[in-house]
């Protein structure tokens, strides 16, 4: 126990460079950025001594050294600045926001989980035959098409043909109110406030933008297991176990799938990050209230602090994912070290 936990500390040392890489990398890019966000902050009417004073007021007539030291300052205070955006701090923007985007980013996970590993499975007993096709078909169209274009495409047949889907206006239709604030995730904030229809409500709102995530998200999965599971099952042991007349469902469980389950949990953590990264456009398309419509809105007004908080928090997240598949992948099989 002693040396996993010694394991787990030394990974998260070994974590430290990448994020000082990561600070200096997003400071050097927003400031590359095109345009000038002390013109865009002074207005088009403004003039040169207008914008100079919005420059001053910036920090950015100092010089780029400085401006790196005095971030680095505030950042180990925890202060991710001032969004000139939105007049709110980066960090309670993000701490507002993150959870819409990583319940968003869950649920479409889970949703690509229960479709894609099942038709991997089948896949790989059933070499060549439908299924197997039809899977084929499925994670091309997926990795294919624009997470952007499927869920116009979704919002186009379910909501203005069929009108089967509410309208993608965000978390939450208008006649609803937030449930109260405890995990940020509305399903389950109304879960605990025993609200069963603002539940409801934001299941709806979930269903068209956690399945354009899904689809994006099939391809990598379904392929992984598909593969992971022929090279199992033609494996000795798997051979030995039908010599002994072991049942179909416990081979394929007991033996192909717990064994495949160390390259498919890799995957997911890979998947996880892009979702994370794709949730930008499925956000802006849905008027999904999260982190990814925060740092698109950054982008265009080139507001630096909102974006190097966003790329921040993003790194950190995806260290901690995969942190936590390690740990995982420890516990399934022994065998596998953290440090591996």
């Amino acid at each position: 126990m002693k040396t996993k936990i010694g394991q787990i500390v030394n990974r998260l040392l070994q974590a430290i460079p990448s994020i000082i890489g990561i600070v200096i990398i997003s400071f050097l890019l927003t400031r590359s950025l095109p345009g000038d966000p002390a013109v865009y902050f002074a207005g088009a009417m403004a003039d040169e001594e207008s914008i100079q004073q919005v420059r001053v007021a910036l920090g950015l007539d100092k010089g780029l050294i400085e401006q790196f030291f005095i971030y680095i300052q505030n950042l180990t205070q925890g202060n991710l600045g001032l969004s000139l955006n939105t007049g709110v701090s980066v960090l309670e923007e993000i701490t507002t926001r993150l959870p819409a985007s990583l319940e968003l980013t869950f649920i479409g996970l889970g949703f690509a989980i229960l479709v894609a590993i099942p038709l991997g499975i089948l896949s790989a007993t059933k070499p060549g035959s439908f299924i197997d096709h039809f899977t084929r078909v499925l994670v091309t169209m997926g990795v294919s098409l624009p997470t952007f274009f499927t869920g116009l495409f979704l919002i186009y047949v379910f909501y203005f043909l069929l009108g089967v889907a509410p309208s993608p206006i965000g978390r939450l239709d208008i006649i609803y109110l937030s449930p109260p604030h405890v995990t940020g995730f509305y399903t389950i904030d109304s879960l605990l406030a025993n609200d069963m229809e603002t539940f409801m409500a934001s299941v709806k709102q979930l269903i068209l933008p956690s399945i354009t995530l899904g689809i994006f998200a099939l391809a990598p999965i379904a392929r992984m297991t598909r593969a992971s599971m022929i090279n199992a099952l033609s494996s000795d042991y798997v051979r030995t176990a039908k010599a002994n007349g072991l049942p179909q469902g416990m081979i394929l469980v007991t033996y192909a799938l717990r064994n495949s389950l160390l390259s498919i949990l890799t995957t997911l953590g890979m998947v996880f990050s892009f979702l994370l990264g794709a949730n930008v456009l499925v956000e802006k398309v849905f008027s999904w209230p999260g982190i990814g419509s925060f740092a698109i809105e950054a982008l265009v007004a080139s507001d630096y602090a909102a974006v190097q908080g966003f790329v921040l928090t993003m790194a950190m997240l995806f260290v901690v994912v995969n942190l936590i598949i390690d740990i995982v992948l420890t516990l399934i099989d022994p065998r596998v070290s953290i440090d591996n």
